[in-house]
């Protein structure tokens, strides 16, 4: 395997284009310039290839002690997210364990964090030790639910794992939530996410630019809203989708102007926090 190098702490707080819509706009990455996932219907993939930063043959790893200082000027009202342009927990990190170094950052300056990932490692019994319950909000994604039918279009652990990690994390009462992003409707069967033992879930539909267009192949018939750079579900079409999702608290995360208006005044469990975290 060939050597990760270090980079400097990739810790942002996101502009216009989400800072009225996002409770949690302040996020960090644990690992640079690449995600194993590959996901063809990733926006972040598309955004570092068209800004010729996405090196897959050359990934890197945040800097710890950079990270520490980072992390200890936080202040602690703030929930900083774990995951931007990559993933924290994919494979490499049972390798190098910068994200578990880190969440140990996090928990020694007594600072909350939102985990979102597509991995079945958070759940695995040494980082479930190191996941704070009065700390951690953790979002697991599913986009897919047929293991191989996701492999065709992503890298990441087998979705039928990441149930069972979601359930682990649940019966442990953390803070977990099932995170339906993108919300793919020709690739989930909705019955076998409501038959998950959890009782939270978030959705995000697809957006679509070209750049995605041209990697993962689907019907785009029914993308019929623009918005700035990106195609759009209706959002009647939204509402008849989410109307079959069957969980105690739904939310629903958006870009478009309107629907973000209509879910936070009409819909979401929290419309003041459409990640709905159980802040404590």
């Amino acid at each position: 395997m060939k050597q990760i190098k270090k980079f400097g702490a990739l810790y942002n707080t996101v502009g216009w284009w989400e800072w009225d819509k996002c409770l949690y706009p302040t996020r960090l990455d644990t690992y640079g310039q690449w995600c194993s996932h590959n996901c063809s219907y990733c926006y972040a993939r598309a955004l570092l290839d068209f800004r010729w930063l996405r090196h897959p043959q050359n990934p890197k790893f945040i800097d710890l002690k950079t990270a520490y200082k980072i992390i200890a000027g936080i202040p602690k009202w703030q929930v900083t997210r774990l995951w931007w342009m990559t993933d924290c927990f994919q494979p490499v990190e049972a390798i190098h364990r910068i994200t578990y170094n880190i969440l140990k950052a996090f928990n020694y300056y007594k600072k909350p964090y939102l985990i979102v990932t597509k991995s079945e490692l958070i759940a695995r019994d040494d980082y479930i030790k190191v996941l704070d319950p009065k700390l951690a909000h953790i979002q697991v994604t599913i986009t897919c639910t047929d293991d191989k039918l996701a492999s065709t279009y992503e890298h990441a652990s087998p979705p039928s794992k990441r149930i069972e990690a979601i359930e682990k994390l649940a019966s442990l009462w953390y803070d977990v939530q099932i995170r339906l992003s993108p919300y793919i409707p020709q690739y989930i069967e909705i019955n076998k996410i409501n038959d998950i033992k959890c009782d939270k879930i978030i959705v995000e539909f697809l957006r679509v630019n070209w750049f995605i267009k041209q990697r993962f192949k689907i019907d785009y018939s029914d993308y019929t809203l623009k918005e700035w750079w990106y195609n759009h579900l209706p959002l009647e079409k939204k509402k008849q989708l989410i109307s079959k999702i069957k969980k105690k608290e739904i939310s629903v995360c958006e870009d478009v102007e309107e629907h973000y208006n209509y879910r936070k005044h009409h819909f979401n469990h929290n419309p003041d926090d459409c990640c709905n975290l159980s802040i404590k």
